[in-house]
């Protein structure tokens, strides 16, 4: 579908502020020493207009959005009988998370703000949190509506306990194989899906001995 005249503008306004800020984190030895007003001058808009983009300057530097599950996404996710729960989840999660990181810096100079600004790379983190809490719902409903939690529950437990417990271990296993994207040499990306496959294997070997 063609995009709006304003959806077009909006993404321009978009990128300037993304650019702004991280080429102002780029040129800073503390990120506490750039403001607002700093990086909407630098983007030629208003302060205020800055908030109706981004929730930090942080966020703006990584070029991170407030997380959504799309159409896409959403319909695409579900469970079949033989899937293994937590890691249908940890690659729901993967995708929500990318689907939020619309970043326009090359990779190498986005894992340099974060070797510089070891609190981006925080933050990086702490956005899991967020795709998180989206994702939940549709966990539960997808649970809900397959029923592969029938009879499994204790009295005690419901259903969006469940998909609580699945996404809270779910974002763990993406938060541990986030970590060498990070650190590791010559790791980008791209490499995001087999690292995660990888580390749901290996909690799968070590959850079943």
């Amino acid at each position: 579908m063609t995009s709006s005249h304003r959806e077009r503008k909006r993404a321009r306004t978009w990128t300037a502020i993304h650019l702004a800020a991280a080429d102002a984190a780029a040129h800073h030895t503390r990120l506490a020493d750039i403001t607002i007003d700093t990086i909407a001058e630098r983007a030629e808009i208003s302060p205020r207009t800055f908030f109706n983009y981004f929730k930090s300057k942080e966020d703006a530097v990584l070029g991170l959005c407030s997380p959504v599950i799309d159409d896409s996404i959403a319909d695409e996710f579900d469970f079949a009988p033989s899937d293994d729960l937590v890691e249908k989840v940890a690659f729901l999660l993967l995708a929500v998370f990318r689907s939020a990181n619309r970043r326009a810096i090359d990779y190498d100079e986005y894992i340099a703000l974060m070797d510089r600004h070891p609190e981006l790379a925080r933050r990086r983190f702490q956005h899991i949190d967020d795709v998180e809490a989206v994702a939940t719902e549709l966990v539960t409903t997808r649970l809900a509506t397959t029923h592969r939690v029938d009879g499994a529950l204790g009295h005690d437990s419901t259903v969006e306990d469940t998909a609580a417990m699945i996404v809270t271990v779910a974002g763990a296993l993406m938060r541990s194989a986030m970590r060498p994207l990070l650190t590791a040499p010559a790791r980008t990306e791209s490499d995001s899906e087999s690292v995660l496959q990888r580390t749901c294997a290996l909690f799968r070997e070590v959850t079943r001995r």
